[in-house]
């Protein structure tokens, strides 16, 4: 059996390997992400061994959906941890209550307005969980169900100052197998200052690979778009910050946009109630996938005030603006 090791490994013959083979390895299944359209896209999920990267603009609802699915795969029984450099842990934690209450509620913002206010108020520490969930029963509900699953959910505030490379391969050596390793976000996971942006993320996505490689566990990476994929109507792989790198580094590429921006005006321009529809939803669209089929967009209703998205999506029918075809 293969054990997961952060050393240097020799170099083996193929018959050594065949050995392995013949005796059989250490299972590689996908971790599902809970968006079932999506995980038969990859085949099963996340998996062990890859770096995935999820792309967006700031505000697309990459925290959400990464959180989310990090939320589904703890439920399911796999030890994750979500490394975030953004938030600290009692924001994260905030975030999964509003998810549990959006759940339960479907969505429904006029069911749920008391217990995000109360869950909010125990995020700013006037009040107790305990005492919000006592006065709500959608607070309590959102708590238990956060109980089922937190012990497989880690929740690590990370310092641009601490938790380099060397820290999240700790973490992710000490993991039980099957795990997943989530940062959010890859650009600022610290390394030497002194190297340009684009030498640093191509070390920070190789370290990653590197990560998942050695430990094999499936890492999900969020990255952020450059200062021209800010101004896009539809964000592109090459818009991303250190795009270079990453394009090289990754298994798997998931690019994040406001479909309402990423589909061509021909579908909207003359019916505004379709129009309007668009804003409620996102495109993810596999945009490189090294084990299957690439360029395919998916469609997801989005559910903000909950930190959530509906994870019944559907493949996108409609076109999505095109460098040539259907230009900006």
């Amino acid at each position: 059996m293969i054990t997961k090791t952060s050393e240097p490994k020799p170099a083996r013959s193929a018959l050594d390997v065949v050995g392995d083979l013949e005796g059989g390895i250490d299972s590689v299944a996908a971790v599902p992400t809970g968006f079932s359209v999506l995980d038969r896209v990859l085949d099963g999920g996340l998996s062990a061994r890859d770096l995935t990267v999820l792309g967006g603009v700031p505000g697309a609802g990459k925290t959400a959906m990464a959180l989310q699915w990090a939320r589904n795969m703890a439920s399911s029984g796999h030890h994750v941890v979500y490394a975030c450099y953004d938030h600290d842990d009692v924001s994260l934690l905030s975030r999964l209550l509003m998810l549990e209450i959006g759940d339960l509620t479907g969505g429904s913002d006029a069911h749920s307005l008391q217990a995000r206010a109360a869950v909010r108020a125990v995020s700013r520490g006037e009040t107790t969980l305990v005492d919000a969930a006592a006065e709500s029963l959608l607070v309590r509900a959102a708590h238990s169900r956060v109980q089922a699953y937190g012990g497989n959910l880690s929740l690590l505030a990370a310092s641009r100052e601490t938790t380099g490379l060397a820290e999240l391969t700790a973490v992710a050596d000490t993991a039980d197998a099957g795990a997943v390793l989530i940062v959010d976000y890859l650009q600022k996971i610290p390394t030497d200052d002194a190297l340009s942006e684009a030498i640093r993320v191509d070390r920070v996505a190789a370290g990653l690979k590197e990560i998942a490689l050695n430990t094999h566990t499936a890492v999900l990476a969020i990255v952020v778009a450059d200062q021209t994929g800010l101004n896009v109507r539809r964000l592109r792989q090459h818009h991303l910050r250190g795009a270079s790198g990453i394009a090289y580094e990754a298994d798997v590429v998931l690019m994040l946009n406001e479909k309402y921006r990423a589909v061509s005006k021909l579908h909207s321009a003359y019916d505004p109630l379709r129009a309007e529809e668009f804003k409620r939803r996102v495109v993810v669209t596999v945009s490189k996938n090294r084990h299957g089929p690439a360029d395919i967009s998916l469609d997801f209703v989005k559910d903000f005030p909950h930190f959530r998205f509906d994870p019944d999506g559907s493949h996108v029918e409609e076109q999505l603006i095109d460098d040539l075809m259907y230009p900006e």
